[in-house]
């Protein structure tokens, strides 16, 4: 425990000492970094010297001390040249590229690497892009910053950065949706352009979700407001077995949990019946029971029962308990143009308890009974913690979750809240 103690208390010391000694002003952060990166190069530490001399030339005055640091040890230059190169050739997505892109930008525009190299880091990095976006292993989309790249721009590699950023759409994936990106470009290249025809053609196979319809109703009003009827379900919904409340609470939190579905008050074309109906719901509530925990002194923390409590005391309290339970069941069915398009069971029991403690006391050798303040020991926490309350009504609101989630199994209710 001393040891421990000890241990704590240098690392927290060293903590505060090298917190105490980083300089609070951004030029005297780039000299401590340059002295950083001169200590790294002497020891051959080829990546710390680079990554001080990246976060030196963050600061002001951080291109003159990477110089005079250059000028003193070409190892150095050598070193960071290396990293350059290197973050360069691990280039594999468009972040990466336009991050070292930015970090080519500042070392040109810090002049610690003679023109020719940086010139020719450019290149290198303009020949990752340009291979990588034909290859696909770095995969730019039109969300992308292309402008960073004017090779990009060309015919070729435009038609293949459109046709992934679609491939992108079409997918189900979370990844790239460069929806208003391709709408700009539609909007660039005019609509009734060849290309802009055949992605109106592609349109349908696209996921497009209802919170990206209003950029592409810009450019396609007529897809925008047909694939909104389409990922659209409308459903009347009928309780059984149930009252006004049981209705309005299940409507409640079906319009809160699915998206994409229009509860409508009647039956109607073109709408999915939805019946809910209960067919169980026993509530209980469990009656609370109390029992008399007692500690002996050395039962007791040792510091609390040394300092707390007289001799041979002891130490009670009492934990009470109780609960409440539902046990559930209601099937799910759904109709469609006449016809049943699902049908589940849904059934159960769930249930919580709760555990206070109260009346915490030391009781003497002779009798005499005082107040105790603290917490006798770990069983006391352990059987103290815990929800202090069981509520019926929170039974009732993870019944409904499991209703729901049967809810969403219905196929047109599944699909419009996908689409959503």
């Amino acid at each position: 425990m001393k040891f421990l103690a000890i241990t704590t208390i240098l690392s927290l010391s060293a903590f505060l000492s090298a917190c105490a000694t980083y300089p609070q002003s951004r030029e005297d952060q780039a000299t401590y970094h340059a002295s950083e990166a001169r200590s790294a190069i002497s020891k051959g530490d080829s990546t710390n010297a680079a990554n001080q001399i990246d976060v030196a030339l963050t600061r002001p005055t951080g291109d003159a001390k990477i110089k005079e640091l250059f000028a003193s040890y070409p190892k150095g230059r050598d070193y960071y040249l290396a990293y350059l190169e290197k973050s360069i050739v691990e280039v594999s997505s468009a972040y990466q590229a336009a991050a070292a892109f930015e970090k080519l930008s500042t070392v040109k525009s810090a002049g610690i690497l003679p023109e020719d190299q940086v010139r020719e880091l450019f290149t290198k990095l303009m020949k990752v892009v340009t291979d990588g976006n034909t290859t696909g292993s770095v995969p730019f989309d039109l969300g992308d910053k292309i402008d960073l790249f004017p090779e990009l721009k060309s015919p070729a590699h435009q038609q293949i950065i459109v046709n992934r950023s679609i491939k992108n759409l079409q997918g189900n994936g979370s990844g790239s949706r460069p929806v208003s990106a391709l709408v700009e470009y539609v909007q660039r290249i005019g609509i009734d352009s060849v290309e802009g025809k055949r992605i109106e053609s592609l349109l349908p196979s696209m996921n497009i979700r209802r919170d990206e319809l209003d950029a592409v109703a810009k450019v396609f009003p007529k897809f925008a407001a047909a694939r909104k009827e389409e990922i659209t379900a409308r459903v009347f919904l009928q309780v059984k077995n149930g009252d006004r409340l049981l209705s309005e609470d299940l409507l409640q939190t079906l319009r809160s949990r699915v998206r994409g579905v229009e509860w409508v008050p009647s039956v109607g074309p073109k709408i999915t019946t939805l019946v809910i109906e209960r067919l169980r719901n026993d509530e209980k509530t469990l009656p609370e029971r109390s029992q008399t925990i007692t500690y002996a002194q050395h039962e007791v923390n040792l510091l609390s029962a040394a300092l707390l409590m007289p001799r041979n005391a002891s130490y009670l309290y009492e934990v009470v308990s109780g609960g409440a339970e539902i046990e559930y069941g209601y099937v799910v069915s759904a109709v469609a143009d006449g016809k049943t398009i699902y049908d589940e069971v849904i059934r159960g029991k769930v249930g919580g308890e709760y555990r206070r403690c109260q009346n915490a006391r030391i009781q003497n050798v002779f009798g005499g009974v005082s107040s105790a303040g603290f917490v006798a020991n770990d069983d006391m926490q352990q059987r103290c913690a815990g929800p202090s309350s069981a509520s019926i009504d929170e039974l009732r609101k993870e019944i409904f979750s499991k209703v729901v989630d049967g809810v969403l199994k219905v196929p047109p209710i599944k699909v419009a809240h996908e689409l959503n």
